[in-house]
């Protein structure tokens, strides 16, 4: 595994967050996407999204009050492996190839606002067996 720091300012205060800076999964296979902030923050809430071309789109919540939660229609397809306000895992269950892309995990602070982390899922590709049959004159 390789994990990246991404150093994040915000009103003249450093977070460090964690990440694998990409995952890589095969068509039909589970991929598990985490984020840790290496420092203790007073975190209200993780978010995660999926980087679309036109903006974010929120996926999955965790709050101490409410648990965790997913976007409706995503319940079958992802769900946290792990949760707390300073480290998180979210799996991403039959992984298909709309799912390759970056993913934002937020860490929502009343004092710092969001501390953002960035990873990215990749398809292994996968070619299946090939058998070349061919007859000989013998």
């Amino acid at each position: 595994c390789k994990y990246v720091k991404s150093d994040l300012l915000h009103a003249g205060l450093v977070a460090v967050i964690e990440t694998q800076q990409t995952v890589w999964a095969a068509v039909g296979d589970q991929a598990s996407l985490s984020c840790q902030l290496s420092k203790t923050k007073d975190v209200l809430q993780v978010t995660w999204q999926k980087v679309l071309l036109d903006g974010e789109k929120n996926l999955a919540t965790y709050t101490e009050k409410y648990g965790s939660r997913v976007s409706a229609g995503l319940e079958e397809k992802m769900d946290f492996q792990y949760e707390s306000l300073q480290s998180c895992s979210m799996v991403i269950r039959k992984v298909m190839e709309q799912d390759e892309g970056c993913y934002r995990c937020l860490f929502n602070s009343y004092s710092e606002g969001a501390l953002i982390g960035w990873t990215c899922l990749k398809l292994y590709e996968l070619h299946g067996p090939f058998i070349d049959v061919s007859r000989s004159n013998s």
